[in-house]
């Protein structure tokens, strides 16, 4: 079951974090998925689960939540943006006020000294005049703490209630003691020699533009899902038992029911054709350009598109359960998930708080006792260390990046499965390619046949003929090859798996299958010239009548792929299940050394190949796409599943090319390792603005409405860094 909450007090992708972890925790409870944007969370969990304790983890981390029922719009970024143009308005007339009107105008002052007015009432003038325009300005200000500042105080509030300290509470503390300090000046006149209520004020104002922005870059990430979603139609046409077409929404599709499919429309579900026959587009799926032609038995995917003709499918996954919500589920999972080095940034900037509020009492006793300056002056000096100190950058530094390089592979067809994966292409070293279906076609061919004792012509009807039952890759090279044959009247057609298939022809026993089963039936191949191990017999009786060499042709691209992964100093390795010199002469003509490639190695074993490399201290890629390439691609430091492969090697894979195949790999590690270099330059950049603003904003250099723009700023460079991956 789905559970709906919306989430109080985050105003950051670390409360994202807080919260979903928090969730997380609570028995029951499956995944959660926490929206920054819209200040919600979806969780999904077991029956039994409930309501009350979902919230009661949120509050215990420090936020408020309440169940939602129905729909909700009110968005993030749309809160940020009333609370960022109240702020600016009244933030930039508070400045225009403090430079214009602070003082009496100079001709009122002319006026009162040609008229002789007293000193005495002179100063009762300026007096009034100082309050009065104190009293305007604060007015001004109070708005700003009110509604902008809600958020963070809120925030504060509750992380302090829940023992924990955080960004907010740093932005509280310095934008409330610079206000608080100009309110006691107001009404104690003489305290302070001029008012902040300017700077409490682009305090908030300074740190919601980066909020904002932050709501803004998670919007742009969630519209990319939105998309994505809609491709899949919200209503589909059901056929009835009485045939009867009914209009229904797709959500409320169950499996087994049978879908009316028009020429011209998306598919609402994932299916299996039952009726009529024709041309589906899967390329926002698989990326194959050309439309792929569907008949009876055949499989349809939500979000494809039926070309030409009327189609009948029955459901088999609706809604949550369509490959398309799959990938949308995986692309989303990677945007939330958290690169190792993150859990050593959370360490560090929960104690970095701690550090900065200690930093920040010390300046103002400091200051204040040394008698240096007043105290006003040490306040203010301590509210600038609290607000230039916030560990906003450090925390924006990782999901930043993640999310930017997570949304430019899925658009590139690469689906991540989280922000580790990320980390682990920039260690990767070796790549592994399995052959079949990887580096080769993962349709067989038949190559040049060989004849004995028998006409051409019937040898190849016959092979066609005992091959037109079967589903073996190379009974289907076969029928490709001699599917305008007619086909034979065959008695007794058998199956042997794993060896090749046998029937009554006339008088004759007739098999088709490998050289090595049929020597054990005591056929001999003695005349067989073909140098090729890879191929299929066709005998008769006791004789070898046919040969039929199969291939799996190398994919154009492979040696490119192979030649641009060893320039960037990726070590290259074949490995595979062939006989040696089949593997040894792909690994000929892709430039791959012999002692690079590992033959021979049944299924089960590719995972201890990959186990030895990783004993030996090596990071290993490995890309595959069969059944048995599971357990390898579950063992690699780096599973890469490519197109077209196994539902099973897809679910073991920690990336899969979606609607891309292997050529996309060099780039695929060249945004990762990008990636994790944006990472480590967001973290450095943003420890040192730390380590050199802490020390100015002791010093007075710094104002607290300068600290909140230099913030801002670290917060816009970190973004603005993550944002160069869309293009490097």
């Amino acid at each position: 079951m789905k559970i709906k909450l919306r989430i109080e007090g985050m105003t950051c992708n670390n409360c994202v974090r807080h919260v979903r972890n928090a969730l997380s925790r609570v028995p029951k409870v499956l995944s959660a998925h926490v929206d920054l944007e819209k200040s919600q969370a979806v969780v999904t969990a077991e029956e039994g689960c409930q309501v009350p304790q979902l919230i009661g983890a949120v509050e215990e981390a420090g936020y408020g939540a309440k169940l939602i029922e129905g729909e909700d719009e009110d968005s993030a970024s749309k809160r940020w943006t009333r609370s960022l143009v109240l702020g600016i308005i009244l933030t930039t007339i508070l400045y225009l006020s403090q430079y214009l009107i602070r003082s009496p105008p100079l001709w009122l002052g002319n006026i009162l000294f040609a008229l002789s007015v007293p000193s005495s009432w002179m100063a009762t003038l300026y007096s009034r005049w100082n309050f009065f325009f104190g009293l305007y300005l604060f007015l001004l200000a109070l708005p700003v703490q009110l509604v902008s500042g809600y958020s963070f105080y809120l925030g504060a509030y509750r992380q302090i209630r829940s023992g924990r300290l955080d960004m907010d509470t740093l932005v509280s503390i310095g934008s409330s003691s610079a206000f608080l300090l100009s309110t006691f000046g107001l009404f104690f006149p003489g305290i302070i020699e001029h008012y902040y209520f300017d700077e409490a004020a682009a305090i908030i104002t300074l740190v919601s533009a980066g909020h904002w922005l932050e709501a803004r870059v998670s919007r742009k990430a969630n519209k990319t899902l939105k998309k994505l979603l809609e491709l899949a139609p919200a209503y589909a046409t059901v056929l009835e038992d009485n045939n009867i077409e009914k209009k229904v929404r797709a959500s409320e599709l169950v499996i087994g029911q049978k879908v009316i499919l028009k020429p011209g429309e998306r598919i609402p579900v994932d299916g299996e054709v039952v009726e009529g026959r024709g041309l589906v587009d899967e390329s926002m799926l698989t990326g194959e350009s050309k439309p792929i032609e569907k008949w009876p038995g055949e499989k349809v995917f939500a979000g494809t598109l039926n070309l030409h003709s009327r189609l009948i499918i029955r459901v088999s996954a609706a809604g949550e359960k369509t490959v398309l919500a799959h990938i949308a589920e995986v692309i989303l999972k990677a945007q939330e998930s958290r690169a190792n080095i993150q859990n050593f940034v959370d360490k560090v900037s929960s104690v970095f708080v701690i550090f900065v509020i200690g930093v920040a009492v010390i300046t103002a006793l400091g200051w204040g006792l040394s008698g240096l300056t007043k105290w006003e002056t040490a306040l203010i000096r301590a509210a600038s260390v609290l607000v230039v100190a916030c560990p906003c950058a450090m925390g924006l530094a990782t999901p930043a990046a993640i999310m930017v390089a997570s949304n430019r592979l899925a658009s590139l067809g690469i689906l991540i499965r989280d922000g580790s994966a990320l980390e682990k292409c920039g260690k990767i070293k070796e790549v592994i390619f399995d052959k079949t279906g990887t580096l080769t076609q993962p349709k067989l061919t038949v190559e040049n046949p060989e004849y004995f004792f028998i006409d051409p012509l019937v040898a190849d009807t016959l092979a066609y003929s005992l091959a037109s039952s079967s589903l073996h890759p190379a009974s289907r090279a076969i029928i490709e090859r001699f599917k305008d044959l007619p086909r034979l009247n065959l008695k007794d057609w058998q199956e042997k798996p794993g060896l090749g298939i046998q029937a009554l022809y006339q008088d004759f026993t007739v098999r088709l299958g490998s050289l090595s089963w049929l020597r054990s039936l005591g056929i001999k191949t003695c005349d067989l010239q073909s140098s090729s191990s890879s191929g299929v017999g066709l005998a008769m009786n006791d004789k070898l009548i046919a040969y039929y060499p199969i291939a799996a042709p190398i994919k154009p691209t492979a040696k490119q792929v192979i030649e641009k992964l060893s320039a960037k100093g990726y070590t290259v390795y074949i490995l595979s299940g062939d006989k040696r010199e089949i593997a040894l002469q792909l690994g000929l003509q892709l430039g791959i050394a012999p002692e690079r490639v590992i033959a021979e190695v049944r299924p089960e074993e590719k995972a201890n190949v990959i186990r030895s490399f990783q004993q030996q201290g090596r990071s290993v890629a490995f890309i595959g796409d069969g059944i048995n390439d599971g357990p390898a691609l579950a063992q690699a430091d780096l599973g890469i599943a490519v197109l077209n492969a196994s539902d099973i090697a897809k679910e073991s894979a920690d990336i899969v090319l979606l609607n891309a195949d292997i050529e996309i790999i060099p780039l695929l590690l060249d945004i990762s390792d990008k990636t994790l270099k944006t990472i480590k330059e967001n973290l450095f950049w943003a420890f040192l603005y730390n380590t050199l603003a802490i020390p100015l904003a002791v010093m007075g250099k710094m104002s607290p409405s300068v600290c909140a723009g230099a913030m801002g700023l670290s917060d816009l460079f970190v973004i603005g860094n993550a944002l160069r991956l869309y293009k490097r």
